[in-house]
Order: structure tokens, then sequence, then C-alpha cells
């Protein structure tokens, strides 16, 4: 039998949903990574859907973590190919880090395996060449995206892959 330990409580995971962050009002929650959390957000002038990654509030206390979260922005809005992510805007409101990107409708590769189970060849393939060409793009410019995993490949509706992060 183990003893109970007696922790302090942890903080609750602050949700933004509801909130505006410059021209995007925050929606709700899509999901949460080591660094940030992603919102779905529609962008009030172009009255467009767009996905908005948010620094989480702890790591944006520490300059190193802002810095590399502003590199990232930077790298990929140089990039401009169909499977890569589209970077629209980044900017920081009330010490609250984002990036505005485009909206993929559809689910990442881990939830695409979770339901379909393991891809048939022409899939594999398909995806393996549209992952790979965002990749080159990213390559040719100097950029190596050091995250690939299931979890960054987007795929969409129709079938067209989108790399993030």
């Amino acid at each position: 039998m183990s003893e109970a330990i007696d922790r302090p409580p942890e903080p609750p995971k602050a949700d933004l949903s509801g909130r505006d962050l410059g021209d995007f009002r925050l929606l709700r929650l899509l999901g949460r990574g080591a660094m940030a959390e992603v919102y779905l957000a529609e962008q009030l002038v172009l009255k467009r859907q767009v996905a908005v990654k948010v620094l989480k509030r702890e790591l944006a206390l520490d300059e190193t973590y802002v810095k590399r979260f502003q590199r990232e922005a930077q790298a990929a809005a140089c990039l401009s190919h169909a499977n890569i992510v589209q970077i629209y805007e980044v900017g920081c409101v009330d010490r609250v880090y984002y990036i505005a990107q485009e909206y993929v409708q559809g689910m990442n590769l881990r939830q695409w395996l979770s339901r379909n189970g393991t891809a048939d060849l022409r899939t594999a393939l398909s995806i393996m060449r549209q992952v790979a060409a965002a990749l080159a793009k990213a390559s040719e410019h100097g950029i190596v995206h050091r995250d690939i995993k299931p979890e960054n490949i987007m795929l969409t509706r129709d079938g067209e892959v989108k790399v993030a992060d």
C-alpha cells in the first residue's frame, strides 16, 4: 500500500477559446503539443478559418522558447509549397505569442492510421511522395524539419498531404 504524497494541485490548463488575438477569434482547442496549443480560429477581416498555434503560457516567460517559436514561424513562412502548411501571420498580444496558419480540414496521419489501419501500397506511396516533396522544398531553403511524425502530417479529405510544424 502506498502513502499519499502531498503535492500542490497542478494549475488548470487555460483554454483561450472565445478570446481574440489580433485579427483572430479563437473558436475551440484542436490539440496540444510540447510547446504550443492549436486552436481553430476565425480570421475576422477575411472571414476564413485558420489554425492559431499559441506558445504555452509557461514557455512564453522564457526568452529561449519565445525565440525558438518565432524562428519556427519565420522558417516556415518563407516556404511556399502545396504540401506545407502555410503561415499567415506571427504575433504577440499581451505576452501571448501566436502563429496563424492554414487550417487543414481532415486529420493527422496518426488519427488516419487509427481509423483505417495500415495504408495500402498506393496510399502509402502517395503520402510518402508528398511528405518527401515538402521536405525537399524545405531543404532547398536550408531548413531541416527535425520533428517528422504522424501527428505533424496532415491529410485533407481529398488525400492531399500537408506537413506542419
